[in-house]
């Protein structure tokens, strides 16, 4: 079963909850998290507090969600190849299991793995028992597609409808054989309204926030890795985490799911032009805060 073919069955969005601009196919819709000097999420922004700049000009906002009410469509995807070994797998698994316990019960998860392909584990899902059998299904094998996963769990997220919405991505970060490569696919997800949360699953010696941490030289490949995740993370509008250890990993976890619970939604009509792709700015009048949100889009055609 294909996730792309499950997520066709999820319900219509409950009466009350359609945002007023869903339905006008020509606006810009991009999801933005804003947070403070200490990363913590500011929660009661208003339409006036936001600035767009679309290829450097200043867009009216002409529709504005504050991000509370509406659930969250989530897709875990969880790196099932063979360089996570058991004991990286476990830690994932229990990442997905904070991640569950800390989102709203409105929330919808599913959950996908990859190695060197994809694959459909759980469909779009309240019930919680039935991604945690699927979570623990997963065993590793094979070699790492990363890029490609990516890709493909982004785009099939990003074909269902408005609102909020994220990928989660727990892996080592390798990649061993993905068909696209890494600024390939960063180029086509910047032009999608998804964002990316990579939690790296590493050793004490790769983790920074560790005693043991050897330094971003030391670690070498696994520090490449956290670096291109972070590179995923910052153009779309996510974040990224370096974890080794269970405070590390409950940290994160309630981290995406509180952002995933205050993520804005603001929609603007685009300007005229022929520029293929449309660099975009959003920044917060509010002094200290700093917003979030994917780094351009494709203008529609």
């Amino acid at each position: 079963m294909c996730v792309v073919l499950a997520l066709g069955t999820l319900p219509a969005t409950a009466k009350g909850q359609v945002l007023s601009f869903s339905v006008r196919s020509e606006l810009v819709v991009f999801s933005a998290t804003a947070v403070d000097d200490n990363g913590r999420p500011v929660t009661d922004l208003r339409r006036e507090d936001f600035r767009i700049y679309d290829e450097g000009r200043a867009q009216q906002i002409v529709h504005f969600y504050g991000g509370k009410g509406l659930p969250a469509r989530v897709l875990i995807l969880l790196d099932a190849s063979g360089s996570m070994g058991d004991k990286r797998v476990a830690s994932s698994r229990e990442a997905a299991k904070q991640l569950l316990l800390a989102l709203s019960p409105e929330d919808q998860v599913a959950v996908a793995g990859f190695d060197s392909r994809y694959w459909g584990v759980v469909a779009f899902t309240k019930d919680r028992e039935a991604v945690h059998k699927g979570l623990d299904t997963i065993t590793p094998f094979g070699s790492t597609a990363l890029h490609d996963a990516l890709d493909k769990g982004a785009h099939d997220i990003a074909t269902w409808g408005e609102g909020r919405r994220a990928v989660v991505v727990l892996t080592d970060g390798i990649d061993t054989s993905s068909q696209k490569t890494a600024d390939e696919v960063i180029a086509r997800s910047r032009a999608l309204d998804v964002p990316i949360y990579a939690v790296s699953v590493v050793s004490p010696l790769d983790d920074p926030s560790s005693q043991s941490f050897l330094g971003e030289k030391e670690a070498g490949q696994e520090a490449a890795a956290a670096e291109t995740l972070a590179r995923y993370a910052s153009l779309s509008g996510g974040a990224s985490f370096r974890v080794s250890t269970l405070t590390g990993v409950v940290l994160a976890a309630q981290q995406i799911a509180t952002e995933l619970k205050h993520q804005y939604r603001i929609g603007w009509d685009p300007a005229q032009g022929s520029a293929p792709y449309r660099r975009v700015v959003v920044r917060s009048t509010r002094k200290g805060v700093i917003v979030r949100t994917r780094s351009g889009y494709v203008p529609p055609s």
